[in-house]
């Protein structure tokens, strides 16, 4: 058995035909055929009916599917490594914040002439973890509710990491010119009772819930209304320019968000309530390559 063989059934798997999978390889469909037909000899088992339709899994095929990808999966794990070797590289994944963007562009500006090599992705918590846990990404950062700070340590000692704390910061309203609430300094937490908001897409650990922390939102009394769930920054930036939404989030984006002309409204009684820390392995060293990066946020922090 060896990568080639693995790559054709995994292909010809998904695509539920030999025909497919070898437009998908390049290749012809005796070759695919016979691949498979040497892969089956080797294991000592069928891994498809060959029907009219095409190919379907049997169920010695449907096990080995699992253990295929898994190999597949580590086998790009490993040439990431190799890559790694190469080059001085950094990896970070991110709660979306045009914020953090500033701070890794500007850091990246720093680091030119080390010839750094640079990988972001922006994601919720959970993807985080998984990236982070499967030794893809090298550094988390995020922003977590101080109310879910213990959950997020159990969470993450579940996936071999631990999370590290740098600043609180309180929960802000941002407005643009046409929102009602813009240009106030302090907003109560009941008027914002069927507030029209573009939150981030859908996360355990999402900002809006520490607002259930106040008697009105936790009886049910008041409710945010969430008209947009996204991932993008850029449309958050564009419907808090063109439209009467507001966000709910940190101070960490006034740095980019007052370029755009958006006030920043405290909520009363949620100050110094969401941690911006970071994630990383539990008992392994940090690449030398993340320790700039990591000052350079430290020092950022101290400055604001």
């Amino acid at each position: 058995m060896d990568m080639q063989q693995l790559q054709y059934f995994l292909v010809s798997a998904e695509k539920g035909s030999l025909t497919k999978a070898a437009e998908a390889l390049f290749t012809t469909q005796p070759h695919v055929s016979q691949v498979i037909h040497a892969l089956e000899k080797d294991l000592g088992v069928t891994l498809f009916d060959r029907t009219a339709r095409g190919i379907a899994l049997t169920a010695d095929g449907e096990r080995i599917l699992v253990y295929a990808r898994n190999i597949a999966k580590n086998t790009d794990l490993i040439r990431e490594v190799a890559e790694d070797s190469s080059a001085g590289r950094l990896r970070i994944a991110v709660n979306p914040s045009s914020s953090l963007a500033f701070l890794v562009e500007q850091f990246f500006q720093s680091q030119m002439k080390q010839e750094l090599s640079l990988q972001y992705t922006e994601c919720g918590i959970e993807q985080m973890l998984g990236l982070l846990e499967e030794s893809r990404y090298d550094l988390g950062l995020l922003f977590v509710a101080v109310s879910k700070l213990a959950a997020l340590d159990r969470l993450a000692e579940r996936h071999h990491l631990v999370y590290t704390p740098l600043r609180l910061s309180d929960l802000v309203l941002h407005a643009g010119s046409k929102s009602p609430f813009y240009g106030r300094p302090l907003i109560r937490p009941e008027e914002l009772d069927g507030c029209a908001c573009i939150q981030l897409e859908d996360d355990f650990f999402s900002v809006e819930e520490l607002l259930m922390d106040d008697p009105a939102f936790r009886s049910g009394k008041c409710a945010l209304r969430k008209v947009i769930r996204t991932n993008s920054d850029h449309l958050m930036i564009h419907m808090l320019q063109e439209t009467g939404l507001c966000n709910l989030g940190t101070y960490w984006q006034t740095r980019d968000y007052s370029l755009h002309g958006f006030s920043m409204s405290v909520i009363d009684g949620f100050q110094q309530q969401i941690s911006f820390g970071y994630l990383h392995a539990k008992d392994q060293p940090l690449r030398p390559e993340v320790l700039p990066f990591l000052a350079m946020i430290e020092r950022v922090i101290q400055e604001g």
